[in-house]
């Protein structure tokens, strides 16, 4: 069949899918015609303070891969756990209803950035393709969930899968089902018969990468580009033939391709990451052909978002180094670049144009309205439309998944919920937009993010945790902002950071659940004690071989309690710097340990929904505590040692009776996890900081909420009440350290 007759074909098929398919859906990533454009009227031009409507929201699992919408559903893929298992999940798209569910098991054990399955369903004709993240290829029937047809990728196609897994979303060509599947000999790329999975053609020897197919028109031609981490292919899509192809060898690893080449008129931009170069390719417009207009070998990069075109001079891209740009098509030189829209060096952004506005949906789970010009970022209102909650990360918790619009709608994901939100003109509500309890001040010389907090026995220095590269310890005087000595880089994350109370050493605690190279492709657990009175790091504690989460000192300073990926408690003895007891029972991360004031009694909160309680002294199990629905991300025992406080993902915070194990209260009011909790030095106040991003505090006497304190701009990681005055310091991975001063709780 010639490319004339193919493109008559594709016509058809498109004519098909016009009636099987709204107008206004997004069936596949990127949307119906996989270029990322919503095209729907009637949506609004600014989204006010007060926010938007959710529609409804529905529980789903991990994963990183973007929802769909189709005929009344949406589908979307996620991973679970006990048993472990991938799945694909069907909803209905007025209620968020479930309809059905498909799950196999999945191993995630070697799997790097492991939260789940990155490539989104493609729907076509009353199917769903979906690609697992170790190669499991579906082609499910929509309206049950039933299997018509399977391939594993590893198996069937000799096929290797990149370090973090197979990304590219299958795209639907006519009859065929293109799916970058890595094989050999020469099966990098394959087209199925989508009907039956039967093989047609297979091409390319190269390595596999994290860049989905595209189907473009140039040339008086349809092509179908895919982008390797060796070449950028232009193929003829029924027969496999090669039109042309453009050599761009990833240099420092296949990840290097993840953003879809963008096409605009005669010209494909191939934007890579890690600053190791672009490709601008100028297309033939007499026939199929492509030739280098200009090429980088460092900047412009992005990471993983696909730029975007806006006029025939500039495009729009968010650059590795977490800033949103514009630059010049024809160079690839910048004209401005912001930070406002990711709000965190390194951050993303999912870009997505409707009308002259740009929808920006961030990694910190904002979605953004702004219009995009060579003059710059104007800024048209952000909702926090799913609370990032992915862990896996130096820099905490963050979504990566693009989110769906359709039919005047908004569905978005992270690894707990499905949300769906409207956008029309018409569904705004009108309330009175909150405002702030207490002002908050940003002291001079802190950094923009950490993971973790902690004030000087003496009130006078703030010790914290930075995220942002190079992973560090830092120690700031408050009256000055002068910083301390402290101790050098962290290799990997840095999680925690703590004082002894006797203020003689800070300790600061992190490591990586992933394997690099540099690291000998192990995990690793790094726990740094430096001496705080003579100014220098002392010798590691050695025994942690995964990310260590959480580290705290006894009451009398003589033992450091710390816990992490490895489902364990270590406690170490501070005169002999030795391991003295491993406390085993964790089926889960440990996210949080606590000592008792007394001394006596150690609290480990963990992802396996459980508080554990040990005797201090020889390690033995004293108790189990259950209750909350989700991971438990942290612990608290009040002054007076009469309550234990508890913080979950599922939305709560929960007071305990210590001596009696029972639960005295469930503190409500956040709409997302709380990551963080500190009882103030009286006792009388809770602090909880949340992925909604606003701190509470509660009256732990009346159980009930004193004040809700706004003004972060992402999730609060820690929260540390102040020694000798009523201050509380919050801080997160998205924002600067905050000090409130409270008044004093009656």
């Amino acid at each position: 069949m010639t490319s004339h007759r193919f493109q008559h074909l594709s016509a058809a098929v498109l004519l098909v899918c016009a009636v099987t398919l709204r107008a206004d859906d997004w069936p596949q990533w990127r949307g119906a015609n996989r270029d990322g454009v919503w095209r729907e009227t009637g949506i609004l031009e600014t989204i006010p303070a007060s926010g938007l409507e959710v529609r409804w929201r529905a529980k789903i699992g991990q994963g990183y891969s973007g929802p769909v919408v189709a005929r009344g559903r949406v589908i979307v893929t996620d991973h679970v756990f006990e048993p472990e298992l991938e799945r694909v999940l069907c909803f209905d798209e007025a209620t968020g209803r479930p309809l059905w569910v498909h799950a196999y098991p999945c191993d995630y054990k070697n799997m790097e950035y492991g939260n789940g399955p990155r490539a989104s369903p493609t729907v076509h004709d009353g199917k769903i393709y979906t690609l697992g993240t170790q190669g499991h290829l579906f082609c499910l029937d929509a309206a049950k969930g039933a299997v018509l047809w399977k391939k594993e990728l590893a198996k069937d196609f000799n096929g290797t899968l990149p370090r973090y897994g197979a990304s590219a979303a299958p795209l639907v060509v006519g009859d065929l089902l293109i799916v970058c599947a890595g094989g050999q000999p020469d099966a990098n790329v394959v087209a199925l018969d989508r009907n039956t999975g039967a093989l047609r053609w297979k091409a390319l020897a190269d390595r596999p990468a994290y860049c989905s197919p595209v189907l473009i028109n140039a040339g008086g031609s349809q092509q179908l580009v895919v982008w390797t981490a060796d070449l950028i292919t232009g193929f003829e899509p029924e027969t496999g033939k090669v039109f042309w192809q453009v050599p761009r060898k990833s240099t420092f690893d296949p990840a290097e391709v993840v953003a879809l080449p963008v096409l605009h008129k005669d010209r494909l931009l191939c934007m890579g990451a890690w600053s190791r170069g672009s490709v601008m390719l100028k297309l033939d417009a007499a026939k199929p052909g492509a030739s280098v207009l200009w090429q980088t070998g460092s900047k412009p990069t992005t990471t993983i978002s696909t730029p975007l075109f806006q006029d025939d001079t500039h495009f729009y891209a968010v650059l590795g180094n977490g800033r949103l740009a514009c630059l010049e098509a024809a160079t690839g030189k910048e004209v401005w670049d912001s930070l406002e829209a990711t709000g965190v060096r390194g951050g993303t952004v999912h870009l997505t144009p409707n009308g002259d506005r740009v929808f920006l949906f961030n990694q910190a789970g904002h979605l953004i309205l702004a219009r995009l010009t060579p003059k710059g970022y104007e800024e048209r209102g952000r909702f926090l439309l799913v609370e990032p909650t992915a862990g896996y990360r130096a820099q905490g918790p963050l979504t990566w998944a693009h989110p769906a619009y359709a039919n005047k709608h908004v569905f978005a994901r992270n690894d707990r919920e499905l949300v769906c939100a409207s956008l029309a003109t018409n569904r705004v509500i009108e309330i009175a937009a909150p405002q702030p309890t207490l002002q908050s001040r940003v002291p001079a010389g802190f950094p923009e993010s950490s993971s973790a907090l902690a004030f000087s026995p003496d009130g006078k220095a703030l010790a914290v945790a930075v995220v942002t590269w190079p992973n560090t310890a830092k120690v700031i005087e408050l009256a000055t902002s002068k910083e301390r000595p402290a101790p050098a880089p962290f290799t990997d994350g840095i999680c925690a950071i703590a004082f002894s109370p006797d203020g003689k050493l800070l300790v600061s605690a992190g490591g990586s659940e992933f394997t690099p190279a540099r690291n000998g492709g192990k995990t690793t657990g790094q726990v740094k004690l430096f001496d705080v009175l003579a100014g220098k790091e002392l010798p590691q504690l050695v025994g942690h071989t995964n990310k260590v989460f959480t580290a705290v000192f006894s009451p009398n300073s003589k033992t450091l309690a710390t816990g992490g990926a490895e489902h364990i408690v270590r406690l170490w003895d501070m005169t002999t710097m030795k391991t003295r007891a491993v406390l085993e029972g964790h089926t889960g991360a440990v996210m949080s340990v606590a000592f008792s004031t007394d001394g006596k009694t150690i609290a480990s909160a963990s992802a396996d929904r459980t508080v554990k309680l040990w005797d201090a002294s020889t390690g033995k199990l004293l108790d189990t505590i259950t209750g909350h629905d989700d991971e438990i991300r942290a612990v608290a025992f009040s002054p007076d040692d009469l309550t234990l406080a508890t913080g979950s993902a599922d939305w709560t915070a929960r007071l305990w009776n210590v001596a009696t194990r029972k639960e005295r209260a469930v503190l409500k009011g956040h709409r997302g996890g709380v990551l963080c909790l500190a009882f103030s030095i009286d006792g009388k106040t809770l602090a909880t900081g949340s992925g909604d991003e606003t701190v509470k505090l509660w009256n732990v006497a009346t159980e009930k909420e004193r004040a809700t304190l706004r003004g972060h701009h992402g999730g609060i990681a820690t929260v540390a009440f102040s020694p000798d005055a009523p201050t509380l310091a919050s801080a997160g991975p998205n924002d600067p350290v905050r000090l409130w001063t409270l008044t004093p709780e009656k």
